[in-house]
């Protein structure tokens, strides 16, 4: 029967994870800002090309840099960082030339921007949650056999709990943020300044990077690095949730997809 719960819990978790950031989207749709499923599907596209040079980028670099020698805390955070700024700089770079390439009209460059922030957040990561689905069915079968499901049968009921919220949160926070600087990019555009691109690329390197060094220094198999987890998470989700909100307050932003060109409707 614990087991049964414990597989439950963590089938709740996953569905949360994959499906609750939504609920910031139809918060938004209620206010202005308009649902554009192409907009989505673009992110996540985005979110792909840029990923493969970033990683290849990293991965060169770090052989270059170490060779065959282990790396010790110091180096992985240092890493971590040049890894955390090369992969916002392809990213948020990617949106840049997305609605560059699109050629928005004004009005509308801002709630599209948002829109394909969300889709990056959106398809970050959302693996995890089909697999935190495939765990918690497998515990509710009595499944233990593999050494992750029987950690998760076996671990303390406080550390089970705290790191289901911490990724919930984690998941949450990162929505929000790529959301966030998808406005940010869009800012870039519509005020010709480059500063909010910069603002945007440097938000993306500290906010993985904290939660990765949260996970190097104190440990992401300790209940104090849930606990650190779930604070900085909760901290970053409250502040992008918040920007959000004014950056589409009631009435002000519009992503009608009846006004695109229809060049860019075909696209």
């Amino acid at each position: 029967m614990i087991l049964i719960l414990r597989g439950l819990i963590i089938v709740i978790s996953g569905f949360l994870f994959i499906f609750l950031p939504g609920t910031m989207i139809s918060l938004l749709t209620r206010r202005s800002l308009h649902f554009s499923s192409n907009l989505l599907l673009w992110g996540m596209g985005v979110m792909v090309v840029a990923l493969i040079p970033a990683l290849f980028l990293t991965s060169a670099l770090r052989v270059l840099i170490l060779g065959n020698r282990v790396a010790g805390l110091n180096q992985l955070l240092l890493f971590t960082l040049l890894g955390s700024l090369i992969s916002a700089l392809f990213l948020e770079g990617g949106k840049y030339l997305f609605l560059r390439w699109r050629k928005i009209s004004t009005e509308l460059l801002l709630g599209s921007g948002i829109m394909l922030g969300f889709g990056v957040g959106l398809l970050t990561n959302v693996f995890q949650g089909i697999s935190m689905v495939g765990a918690g069915l497998r515990l509710t079968f009595g499944d233990t056999a593999q050494p992750e499901l029987a950690q998760m049968a076996s671990q303390p009921w406080i550390y089970l709990l705290t790191s289901m919220a911490a990724l919930n949160i984690y998941r949450i926070a990162l929505v929000a943020v790529s959301a966030v600087l998808g406005g940010l990019v869009a800012r870039a555009l519509i005020t010709h300044q480059q500063r909010w691109l910069w603002l945007a690329v440097l938000i993306n390197a500290a906010a993985a990077w904290g939660y990765t060094g949260i996970g190097l220094v104190i440990g992401n198999d300790s209940l104090a690095g849930n606990l650190v987890a779930i604070l900085f998470e909760g901290i970053l989700a409250v502040l992008a949730i918040r920007a959000l909100l004014g950056l589409v307050p009631a009435g002000s932003v519009s992503l009608d997809t009846r006004k695109l060109p229809k060049n860019n409707q075909k696209r």
